[in-house]
């Protein structure tokens, strides 16, 4: 499944960020939602936890964004909550 998704709306109003983990680094990140902000989910489970109470693949990107090594964020893969996020 490929979707575009962005940061519940509720979350953003409160100014609130969502927690991911991204597979490559083991870093956990908090992303707000932002103009330069992509996620699309490239796989779901029916409620299986894949990590840690995650349970969604989503691919990142943001290039104003960059990781522990100072490489933007572009197609990271990380575990995230479906909870979190408005499905578009």
């Amino acid at each position: 499944m490929k979707s575009h998704l962005t940061v519940r709306k509720d979350l953003q109003e409160e100014g609130m960020a969502v927690p991911v983990r991204f597979i490559d680094t083991k870093e956990d990140a908090h992303i707000a939602q932002t103009d330069s902000l992509t996620v699309d989910c490239l796989f779901c489970t029916d409620g299986e936890e894949l990590h840690e109470g995650t349970n969604i693949i989503v691919r990142v990107s943001d290039p104003t964004r960059k990781d522990k090594h100072g490489r933007p964020w572009k197609d990271k893969m990380a575990f995230a909550y479906s909870i979190d996020w408005d499905w578009n």
